[in-house]
């Protein structure tokens, strides 16, 4: 039995397939073409190349796997759970899903590219969670704090409780990066400077970047502000440019321990998920499995696998081999 997940986000088209033991038999994305010194895409032209991507992806997944094993299929349909959540990318991936699903006269199963994001963490972390646990989602669209609470069905309910109210922080990050040279998206090429200086045996000294916290939602405006107003000020040179990366992740990173800490005041959860493209990153995962503000509030992050983290369909056909095999126990 086969659970074909399929996810098509703002800058990277999936696929994934899931066998009934849990077992990832294939899993391959391709990222969206962003033209040089841009910092996105419309999403005209993202689903123009979903759609390209897509069919390329879905034609290479059959050489791979029998689609007569194919039980189901599931696909991110929408950014989160809610009535009122859209947007346009998402429907290539529907209609790439259900004309398939069609065709081999199979169900199909919908579910949000934030749920998609959580149960590929669950799955890659190779750990259970069966009660309310705290996740954040930190990518280029989404800095998000979340209260999680596993449902007997399989489904999960989401409550907002943190995270940023105004620039995302992969936002702060491809802003700066963008304007210091890297391409978009900036984040891992920022990442790998740090990495390689570190390498090289050169000592990188992180910029001082401010910290903005009210209550359980940081701010990422003002140091995104303070960054340009340096990087305006003089053409930095490459080791500047890693101190410069360097304080951006520090400041995010201090962002998600203050905001999750206050809120653990409020809420009962004691494992962190970090799920998202930027939670990856290699600084912010060290400052936060080190954090002592962590472990005196009784906080235990807990990381997404670095591939299971950035965008992928693996959620999605975890989710639908999930669906799949209770609505048969029902019957």
């Amino acid at each position: 039995m086969l659970s074909v997940g399929i996810d098509t986000s703002c800058y990277t088209s999936s696929i994934a397939v899931m066998d009934s033991q849990y077992r990832l038999l294939y899993d391959k994305r391709i990222m969206l073409e962003v033209p040089s010194g841009c910092r996105g895409l419309r999403q005209s032209d993202a689903v123009f190349q979903h759609m390209k991507n897509i069919s390329s992806l879905m034609a290479d997944c059959f050489k791979t796997i029998d689609p007569a094993d194919i039980v189901c299929f599931s696909v991110s349909s929408k950014p989160r759970n809610g009535p009122d959540s859209y947007m346009p990318v998402f429907t290539t991936g529907i209609h790439a899903a259900n004309m398939a699903a069609s065709c081999l006269k199979k169900p199909v199963f919908q579910v949000s590219h934030q749920q998609n994001h959580i149960l590929a963490g669950i799955w890659s972390s190779k750990e259970s969670f069966t009660a309310p646990f705290g996740a954040y989602h930190v990518s280029g669209g989404t800095t998000e704090l979340l209260l999680v609470t596993p449902q007997e069905d399989g489904e999960l309910e989401i409550r907002l409780i943190g995270g940023s109210n105004d620039l995302k922080a992969g936002q702060f990050i491809d802003r700066a990066g963008v304007a210091m040279g890297f391409g978009f998206p900036c984040g891992q090429e920022m990442d790998n400077l740090c990495a390689e200086m570190e390498t090289e045996g050169v000592p990188i000294s992180a910029i001082p970047v401010p910290v903005y916290i009210t209550g359980s939602f940081a701010s990422f405006s003002g140091p995104e502000s303070h960054i340009q107003r340096i990087i305006s000020s003089e053409e930095p040179d490459r080791l500047k440019k890693a101190a410069l990366s360097a304080g951006i992740f520090d400041c995010i990173a201090k962002a998600i321990e203050k905001t999750a800490c206050h809120a653990k005041k409020e809420y009962c959860f004691d494992r962190l998920l970090l799920i998202g493209g930027v939670a990856s990153n290699k600084r912010i995962k060290t400052y936060l499995t080190e954090s002592r503000s962590f472990q005196q509030s009784g906080i235990e992050p807990v990381f997404a696998q670095a591939r299971h983290s950035s965008d992928n369909a693996v959620g999605t056909a975890f989710y639908g081999m999930n669906k799949y095999c209770c609505t048969r126990n029902k019957e």
